[in-house]
């Protein structure tokens, strides 16, 4: 990284790094991702005359297409995105200053054109009415429910309901809580590669909230201090907001730093605050890098083009084994994997 970029890393909790994938690499994930997504269709759209046996064949087909999708984030194609002897991974090694763990997969993250209707997020809200093209930030290694989200706002979830959506682990395949005291799991970082045009804003955006790895290291060092554990349902946080129009709300961050970003807010209207995220414009041939610390959140797409993103999670080589999937000392200190950034984060 340049020194402007570490500075802004430091400041901001994230970096964007313009045209630093190669373009052929980038055309080849695209062409993968398209070419599995086709075999999906293809198959998907050939009908068979009900007064026949099934094609066996056929189904073949399809649930191979369905399979090789679900193992895209594997393909070479997908892996050459962090080649680590292209740029891109060099200049995240060395901001680092140590080895990073080959990432096993990528998260492809695809949202395509619909019609937005007024379904219920996890934050509990109709994403129609939440300010900032639907931003409602999240953590990383959070439990988010065991069932899909509620989406009743003229009652609470009933027994039956409550009792599927409570069980362990959840959609994610999170679970509530872990050993050593901490109930949310972390990294070093996320990276996110564009693999499809979001300049403007409305294209399904990520969207970050600047600067907030500073308030959540201060925040889980006071959990450690209050004795824990770390993340929700620790000091300070409570993990479902029951004044949330669906009765159950998740609180992906706690209100203690969703208070100290206030600028610029909006608000819906029950009076609840909404911080203003930034919204990343990147191209293919880009890439975003961002500390698992900042709240982060895809925004709504409101184009005619899908948007797809393939996804990182980083991790240093400095982190013990022991703490590989949860490390409560990098949770308090989001700078501590990260040698190569000690002279700012000193």
């Amino acid at each position: 990284m340049t020194p402007e970029q570490k500075q802004a890393f430091f400041d901001d909790g994230f970096v964007v790094f313009k045209d630093i994938v190669p373009p052929d690499v980038v055309t080849r994930a695209i062409r993968m991702l398209y070419g599995g997504l086709s075999a999906i269709w293809e198959t998907s759209m050939v009908r068979q005359d009900k007064n026949q046996k099934p094609d066996l064949n056929l189904e073949n087909r399809r649930r191979d297409a369905v399979s090789a999708a679900m193992r895209a984030g594997t393909d070479p194609a997908i892996a050459e995105l962090v080649n680590p002897d292209q740029p891109l991974m060099r200049s995240i090694a060395e901001a680092l200053g140590n080895p990073i763990r080959e990432p096993r997969r990528a998260q492809l993250a695809t949202i395509f054109p619909h019609d937005l209707g007024n379904g219920i997020n996890e934050a509990g809200y109709p994403g129609n009415e939440v300010p900032f093209y639907g931003w409602h930030g999240h953590l990383d290694g959070l439990w988010n429910g065991a069932a899909p989200v509620h989406q009743r706002t003229d009652r609470p979830m009933n027994d039956e309901e409550l009792a599927r959506w409570n069980r362990d682990p959840a959609r994610n395949g999170v679970r509530r809580t872990y050993p050593g005291g901490v109930n949310i799991l972390n990294f070093t970082a996320l990276l996110g590669i564009p693999l499809s045009d979001q300049m403007v804003e409305g294209a399904g955006n990520l969207g970050l909230l600047r600067g907030a790895h500073h308030a959540f290291s201060r925040f889980f060092q006071y959990q450690r201090d209050m004795g824990g554990p770390l993340g929700p349902d620790g000091p300070g946080w409570d993990r479902i907001d029951t004044d949330a129009p669906n009765f159950s709300g998740l609180r992906h961050y706690p209100e203690e730093v969703r208070e100290q970003f206030s600028d610029g807010a909006e608000y819906t209207s029950d009076g609840r605050m909404w911080p203003k995220p930034t919204l990343i414009k990147v191209k293919p041939g880009d890439a975003v890098l961002t500390l698992h610390a900042v709240p982060h959140c895809a925004t709504r797409l409101e184009g005619n083009s899908p948007r797809l993103m393939a996804y990182f999670r980083i991790v240093s080589s400095k982190r013990d084994d022991t703490f590989l999937a949860a490390s409560p000392d990098a949770l308090c200190n989001c700078w501590l994997e990260w040698d190569g950034m000690r002279e700012l984060a000193s």
